[in-house]
């Protein structure tokens, strides 16, 4: 488990630090063992690659606290547990609970972790949804097969339909966005510069494939069988 810790503290930090290697110790041989990646910045967390499996947050800086932190997390589209760490904020009270929040009162105490350890690995095992990874000017983000309705490519431009009707643009080629879906059946390529959901999909004619918004992508004849062979598995 990849485990993300972010602590104004540095007394905090290390003291939290410690106690979840001692953890992972007494995993290491069920579980596995943890990967604890420290931060003590912000930026950095946030510009880091890795989606963590747990985020554990006690930062009270005046430009941005855990739950501003938090709300970034989840914008990027990492559904991973967030673990409110409570020293000089009460992160109960700071605003409207984010999904997956979870809460731990400082000083920790051991008994009160390896419980909170316990229902982020079952967790973890029972609601894991595979993302897809994006990146734009600024930062990655990660999307789920059911966040997406289509995707089109031009040039290093990727333009992502999602299925609530906005638009987000990653960086990248289509090709190579396909090669990374190899592990979702749910996708399939219209034509050479689009990606299609199937879930998305109300009809398919003779030179077009229509999805449920009623908007209408060219069929390039090449990928036809592979199109009716999708929607018809």
């Amino acid at each position: 488990m990849y485990i993300a810790l972010a602590d104004s503290s540095v007394g905090d930090r290390k003291q939290m630090e410690r106690l979840l290697e001692r953890e992972s110790d007494r995993r290491a041989h069920s579980s596995g063992v943890f990967y604890i990646e420290t931060f003590g910045s912000t930026d950095a967390l946030l510009k880091s690659p890795t989606i963590y499996d747990a985020y554990f947050l006690d930062v009270t800086d005046p430009d941005g606290d855990s739950y501003d932190i938090a709300k970034m997390i989840r914008n990027k589209g990492i559904l991973s547990p967030i673990v409110f760490c409570i020293s000089t904020i009460d992160y109960r009270q700071r605003g409207e609970e984010l999904p997956g929040s979870m809460y731990l009162n400082k000083p920790v105490r051991v008994a009160e972790l390896t419980s909170l350890i316990d229902e982020i690995l079952d967790k973890k095992e029972k609601e894991h949804v595979p993302t897809i990874e994006f990146r734009d000017n600024k930062e990655s983000f990660y999307l789920g097969e059911k966040d997406i309705a289509y995707m089109q490519g031009e040039d290093y431009k990727i333009t992502i339909h999602l299925t609530d009707g906005s638009v987000r643009v990653a960086n990248g080629f289509i090709d190579n966005v396909w090669k990374n879906l190899v592990s979702f059946d749910c996708f399939f390529p219209v034509n050479k510069k689009t990606i299609v959901n199937r879930a998305s999909v109300e009809d398919i004619t003779g030179l077009y494939v229509i999805l449920r918004d009623k908007t209408k992508i060219p069929i390039n004849l090449m990928h036809r069988k592979t199109i009716v062979d999708s929607l018809s598995s």
